[in-house]
């Protein structure tokens, strides 16, 4: 279906996150396994409000129809928060002329038994002019959560400046602003000329008999602001980018990986994928779509399945270097990495025992990659973007 856009526009507290420096040191005392365990319970819990999570696959993925909708401005809220588990993530993602980018990704988790909801939020800011890339995450109790529907503000806790504003897709801003482990960060980015969101169907993609929603809120804006890390400040101006994930389940032992790729030109010409591969599609089934906007004519594809033809290494990883991807109406995209810049873990700071004992709890260990990428198609030009993998191992 093809849509012509009318104007194609996470101070410390008691359950922040702690640091991962913390729980290396255990490792040269000997713990009884009691407390190992506890530990464990504390640190890395949290740490799965990162992933986007799919239950096992019993037979092939399914979308919710092939039909493009745009999205109202209450689909931001939260889509959960009720029952014994749930996952949803809303996924920032800023490209500046300066080279800098910035990944920021809100979440709310319920685990059920083993720990109290929580909110959070996950920073990532790659520096160029430093060659380095910033990455902290912070949590809070999920009772302080602040949805002001008047005013279209998600807070993570009131007095804190960690929060996403406005009433999309008329006007938005994401600040977060807070100090750990002897960094500051002081980072406000206003949104402008803002793209109206788009889903398919419903937005609710089935998995066995459990469903994920998947949302693009921005496909497409402008942005401005600042971002200020220990005290260096530097004006940004570029482009950015959302969408949002929830269900309703917490396994992550069956997943196997994600997969973004964002291309603008501008307001009226980009190119999005986002799509998730299920362990157990052994046809490679995915679930997700393609989503472009050629010239203001917006149209949205179901994502068929997936295959990869090159690997390459990376951070001294193997992982896929060129993603094939199949759409529902038979046509081919291709997906290469160009430049590799980020590769995070939160479990790479930690030992080889307590590393182990990690992944066995979390039921795996979850790397992102993100870079630089090109998209292909037959009979057009390649389109240069940034690519967002993340895989379980």
């Amino acid at each position: 279906m093809v849509f012509k856009s009318d104007n194609i526009q996470y101070l410390k507290n008691e359950m922040a996150y702690s640091s991962l420096s913390s729980l290396i040191s255990y490792q040269s005392v000997k713990l009884p396994a009691t407390i190992m365990l506890k530990s464990l319970y504390k640190y890395f819990i949290p740490l799965l409000m990162s992933l986007v999570l799919v239950i096992p696959v019993k037979s092939q993925a399914t979308g919710s129809g092939a039909d493009l909708q745009q999205i109202s401005s209450d689909r931001i809220w939260a889509q959960t928060l009720t029952g014994s588990h749930f996952n949803e993530f809303w996924n920032y993602q800023f490209y500046f002329d300066n080279g800098m980018t910035a990944h920021i990704v809100f979440s709310a988790a319920n685990f059920g038994s083993l720990k109290s909801p929580v909110t959070g939020v996950r920073v990532s800011v790659y520096d160029p002019d430093k060659d380095r890339v910033f990455q902290v995450t912070r949590e809070y109790p999920i009772e302080y959560l602040v949805q002001d529907r008047e005013n279209y503000l998600f807070k993570l806790r009131p007095g804190r400046d960690i929060y996403f504003e406005g009433k999309l897709p008329e006007e938005h801003r994401v600040v977060v602003k807070f100090s750990k482990d002897g960094v500051s960060y002081d980072i406000d980015l206003k949104l402008n000329d803002i793209v109206q969101g788009f889903t398919l169907g419903d937005s609710k993609f089935r998995v066995a008999d459990e469903s994920i929603g998947i949302v693009t809120h921005i496909p497409y804006a402008k942005v401005s602001g600042h971002i200020t890390i220990n005290n260096n400040r530097k004006q940004v101006e570029g482009t950015a980018y959302m969408d949002h994930t929830h269900q309703h389940q917490t396994t992550t032992r069956l997943m196997h990986s994600g997969y973004r790729f964002v291309h603008h030109a501008d307001n009226e010409n980009w190119d999005i994928l986002y799509f998730l591969l299920p362990s157990s599609s052994n046809n490679q089934s995915a679930v997700g779509y393609s989503l472009r906007s050629e010239n203001g004519n917006v149209k949205l594809m179901e994502v068929d399945r997936i295959s990869y033809t090159s690997d390459g290494k990376a951070f001294g990883k193997t992982f896929p270097r060129i993603v094939e991807v199949k759409l529902a109406d038979q046509s081919n995209l291709r997906i290469a990495r160009t430049n590799d810049i980020e590769r995070f873990s939160l479990l790479g700071e930690l030992g080889r025992i307590a590393r182990r004992a990690a992944r066995t709890f979390l039921g795996g260990e979850v790397i992102d990659f993100r870079g630089e990428g090109t998209l292909m198609e037959s009979s057009q030009r390649p389109k240069h973007g940034d690519y967002n993998f993340f895989f379980v191992e």
